[in-house]
């Protein structure tokens, strides 16, 4: 090596040190935060909304249970079934005091399909009377109907009751 030479002292370049990915800058921090947040907000919205429908859950569970031996007694349970139902989705009514009739147009409006209308003329009667035979064809329609108001019926925020 020369002395003299000045290109002789020269020395290799070096490149600095590789820029590390810690810690964050201040965006990626708030980004982070902003889906922290949103993740929270979706899990405890269908947390929410699993548990709201946990009553339409339980009594579908409760109309695949109805008797099947006695048609009286299936149809008596599927109304009382019905009334719980009701009284779990609107808390603020009163299903108890309601006749009959009244309970059938209460469904009906409460319902996003049309459902029992195709009763019997007879079919009050059906409830009370434990001599007249009750077809299981008409209580296959009513559990079938029951269960699309069951898992379609308007919530009580649509109807304008308050819960």
């Amino acid at each position: 090596m020369n002395p003299s030479d000045p290109l002789a002292q020269l020395k290799d370049i070096h490149l600095p040190d590789g820029v590390s990915w810690w810690p964050l800058a201040p965006g990626w921090w708030m980004l982070s935060v902003i889906c922290l947040v949103v993740v929270i907000a979706i899990v405890r919205f269908v947390l929410l909304s699993y548990f709201k429908r946990a009553y339409r859950r339980q009594a579908l569970a409760q109309l695949r249970k109805l008797p099947q031996s006695n048609q009286h007694q299936r149809l008596v349970a599927l109304f009382s079934l019905l009334k719980q139902v009701a009284s779990s989705a609107y808390p603020k009514q009163n299903f108890a005091s309601l006749s009959n009739q009244e309970f059938i147009n209460f469904l009906q409006n409460s319902s996003r399909k049309t459902i029992f209308k195709t009763l019997p003329n007879n079919w009050e009667q059906l409830f009370y009377a434990k001599g007249q035979s009750v077809s299981a064809e008409l209580v296959d329609q009513l559990v079938t109907q029951a269960n699309q108001w069951i898992k379609r019926h308007l919530t009580a925020e649509k109807l304008g009751y308050q819960s």
